[in-house]
Parts: structure tokens; C-alpha cells; sequence
């Protein structure tokens, strides 16, 4: 035997969220878009982004959760993109 592995169980620490509006479900998981493609670790709040042990009820190891975290980064950098254009297009209308 090579390895041995033991679960105790899993509670997602997600406490911190309480009071802002994020979803969670009846586990406490946070409840992202998911789906295919951009905005997968979208909440119902805008700018928020979830990955991780906190949303994935199925796989939870490191390396899943890593490329979760790597998924919301990306999504946030696309939702910070975004405000910035959208704030250069009110400022050049303002302008005019």
C-alpha cells in the first residue's frame, strides 16, 4: 500500500459570507454559475467569485481547487475589465 487516506468529513468554511447576498446552498456550499465556458465561478453577486473546497461538494482535493482558483481569477479579471469599459463609455458620454 502506498498511501492511506482518511476523510473525517467536510464542512466548506463559508461563514465570512453571511449578510452579503451570496448564495449558498442547504450544505453551505456557495453557489456559483458553473456551466461551460467564461464566468463559471460567478455568484448571484456581481464581483464576487467562488472556487475551491467552498463550492465543489464532489472532488475537494488541492488540485481541482487549484484550477477552480485559477478559473475565478480569470473571471475576475474579465469582470474588472469589463467596469473599466463600461466606466470609460460613461466618461466619454458624459463628455459629449
Amino acid at each position: 500500500m502506498g498511501a492511506v487516506f482518511y476523510a473525517i468529513g467536510h464542512t466548506p468554511n463559508a461563514d465570512y459570507l453571511d449578510g452579503t447576498g451570496v448564495q449558498r446552498d442547504d450544505d453551505g456550499y456557495i453557489v456559483a454559475k458553473g456551466g461551460s465556458g467564461g464566468g463559471q465561478t460567478a455568484t448571484d453577486v456581481p464581483g464576487i467569485f467562488a472556487a475551491g473546497d467552498v463550492v465543489d461538494y464532489h472532488y475537494q482535493q488541492a488540485a481541482t481547487a487549484g484550477g477552480m482558483g485559477v478559473k475565478a481569477a480569470l473571471d475576475a479579471d474579465d469582470y474588472l475589465e469589463e467596469l473599466e469599459r463600461e466606466e470609460k463609455q460613461a466618461a466619454a458620454g458624459a463628455a459629449e
